[in-house]
């Protein structure tokens, strides 16, 4: 049986699992999840998981966090350059299939089943509607899953590139300070992992000085001030400050989420992924992120009536790589025919 490589390449982190390549629904092996700073490159993050586990794929799949509009694809927020070719001859791989990490984790949502997902709002999935996926991590990622009689057409985009609209006055004056720091200011810039320190200078700035000096004085000596100032927020008397940043982030993603939904008309479902709202579900309320997603005039009963969830599945994007691989290579393999 043809073993599939599939891996899903992020901002932060590489995930890498063996698939069976012929299989009508994957079933990941030797799954493993690297930290991408300790490497110079994707290939050489790959020779280490194959001496790992001691496979020997004969096809893959990547999905990675980038603009794949060929072979050779250089990721947004890393980098390293993914040459599908480069990879195939030193691996002694066969077709390497490169899919944007959007596409992959759209594409893992027929899986998805039970502790999978969370529900946040009730809603009635339509079926054959579109669902969307929208994914804040080291970057923001935004996709669509379209269903019909001929099976499935997953999607990522670069939504999160679009430019930030504010919806409320905090929010414009919130504009008027990423400005001084970027321009554009697109939704990415402020709802992914680092525009969640971007938001709390912005209320340090808004607020005065009511956070906890002991917080502040740690998330400006760390390299990464993310996990304290989430951390910060979440702890029974949490820090005024990182609270305010991570409401105002759920609000900013809410709005932004709906917005997709409209735009795609998204009667399926609305998916939220990547690896910073699981944390947040349970500890904190999700209230914020709700109702800026209804609030869109007269569209707010249609977005009322739109399911939502949270995909906790912490593979998902590896999973669907997996799928997406198997389909790929599935489907060349019938248009050759026997051989």
């Amino acid at each position: 049986m043809a073993t599939l490589l599939a891996a899903d390449i992020g901002g932060t982190k590489t995930d890498l699992a063996l698939f069976d390549g012929d299989g009508t629904a994957p079933s990941p092996k030797a799954k493993r999840r690297y930290l991408n700073a300790g490497f110079s490159g994707f290939e050489a993050l790959l020779a280490q998981y194959l001496e790992e586990v001691g496979g020997r794929p004969v096809a893959a799949c990547i999905a990675l966090a980038g603009v794949v509009t060929g072979e050779r694809v250089t990721l947004t927020n890393l980098p390293w350059i993914i040459d599908s070719q480069s990879v195939g001859e030193r691996f002694g791989l066969g077709p390497v299939l490169l899919v944007n990490d959007l596409t992959a984790l759209a594409m893992a949502l027929p899986s998805l089943a039970g502790d999978d997902l969370v529900q946040l709002q009730r809603g009635t999935a339509q079926p054959g509607e579109p669902c969307a996926v929208i994914a804040p991590g080291t970057g923001l990622g935004e996709g669509m899953l379209l269903e019909g009689p001929g099976g499935v057409f997953a999607r990522g985009s670069e939504g999160g590139h679009c430019d930030f609209a504010p919806v409320d006055e905090e929010q414009s004056e919130l504009l008027l300070f990423a400005r001084r720091e970027l321009s554009p200011v697109s939704y990415e810039s402020l709802v992914a992992g680092p525009g969640l320190s971007r938001l709390y200078r912005f209320s340090r700035e808004r607020h005065g000085a009511v956070g906890d000096p002991a917080v502040a004085q740690a998330i400006a000596e760390a390299s990464d001030p993310i996990p304290l100032l989430v951390e910060a927020a979440l702890r029974p008397r949490p820090c005024p400050l990182c609270l305010a940043a991570v409401r105002l982030f759920l609000a900013i993603l809410g709005s932004e989420a709906g917005n997709l939904a409209l735009k795609l008309y998204a009667r399926g479902g609305v998916y939220l992924g990547g690896g910073l709202l699981p944390a947040l579900h349970g500890r904190i309320s999700f209230a914020p992120l709700l109702e800026r997603f209804r609030a869109k005039g007269p569209m707010s009963e249609l977005l009322a009536s739109i399911p939502v969830y949270l995909v906790t599945r912490g593979d998902a994007a590896l999973l669907g790589a997996g799928r997406c691989g198997q389909r790929h290579f599935a489907a060349g393999a019938a248009s050759h025919g026997p051989r």
